[in-house]
């Protein structure tokens, strides 16, 4: 739990520390890094979105022991020791950038005595809303040992079993931007996202131990955080390399704890995600765009991509 507040924290505070720059969606934009020529498509608010990557649950360092009786009533000591597994998922939909300042933060900034209107990337409370539908496949495993104690003497018995889940998943994230060099923003955000196990595992132990069983409930709600750095490729197309963090359990609630419940141990799934975002183009209504030259030199940039 310590973990997950202090990546709330982070979330909440990074984009205090560092200057901030708008992205241009409309008219001219600098020149691209493909020919030199000036990029004068203009693009919607709008984009596909593309997420892919691994996932891997982890799980409580410390063995948990458990000390109770047999069904033949002898004394027994079992032990549990969960262990993370890689899986991998994929979601697709759409990205909306909202460009308009936010209300509150204005009247902060004419409050501060500045006077126009409020220029900077800060000005927006969120810059992106993405959302989603895919597939997560998530696993983990969990190593049993027994020790029954029997009048004959000590008794071992221990085994791992492992397990699987694909959920069908859809997701809505909000987030913010912070420049950090040429190019490259940090994305810090939020969100929602809803799972169903499709391909659930067998919902029985293969090891039989003393040890309380159980299983996650088909549909899960989870409350995350998102923290990222985009890549500029061009004006309009995105790549973004980050964290997908689930953070509290909304349903099956679980003590709010974002983890899947599997055996006699709990699984935090923590997505390593790339995601790729491209804007549409407007389309053309028939006018001409920028001085001859400006024209000529667009051309040149078209033929030579």
């Amino acid at each position: 739990m310590k973990v997950i507040v202090c990546l709330l924290v982070l979330v909440l505070s990074v984009n205090q520390g560092f200057a901030q720059k708008s992205r241009k969606f409309n008219g001219k934009s600098r020149k691209d890094m493909f020919g030199g020529a000036r990029d004068y498509r203009q693009l919607t608010k709008d984009g596909l979105q593309i997420s892919f990557g691994l996932n891997y649950t982890f799980t409580n360092p410390k063995n948990t022991v458990y000390e109770l009786n047999d069904a033949n009533n002898r004394p027994t000591t079992t032990t549990i020791d969960p262990i993370g597994r890689p899986g991998a998922f994929i979601d697709i939909g759409a990205a909306h950038y909202r460009l308009k300042p936010s209300r509150i933060l204005a009247a902060i900034y004419k409050s501060r005595g500045e006077k126009g209107s409020v220029k900077w990337i800060g000005a927006n409370l969120i810059h992106r809303i993405d959302w989603g539908i895919g597939f997560n496949y998530i696993g983990g495993s969990e190593y049993v040992k027994n020790e029954i104690k029997d009048p004959a003497g000590t008794i071992f018995t221990e085994g791992t079993q492992t397990f699987y889940n694909g959920y069908l998943t859809a997701r809505v994230t909000a987030d913010r931007f912070t420049q950090i060099g040429e190019g490259w923003h940090l994305e810090t955000g939020f969100g929602f996202n809803f799972n169903y196990n499709v391909l659930p595992s067998p919902k029985a132990p293969k090891i039989i131990s003393g040890a309380p069983l159980k299983f996650q409930q088909d549909f899960m709600a989870q409350f995350h955080l998102h923290i990222a750095f985009d890549k500029t490729i061009r004006r309009g197309d995105y790549l973004i390399f980050g964290f997908f963090i689930p953070t509290f359990g909304i349903y099956e609630p679980n003590i709010a704890r974002p983890t899947v419940q599997w055996y006699s141990s709990n699984y935090w799934p923590v997505q390593l995600q790339v995601k790729w975002i491209h804007h549409f183009t407007k389309k053309s209504n028939g006018c001409n765009t920028g001085t001859p030259e400006d024209r000529k030199r667009n051309d040149e940039y078209m033929q030579n991509r």
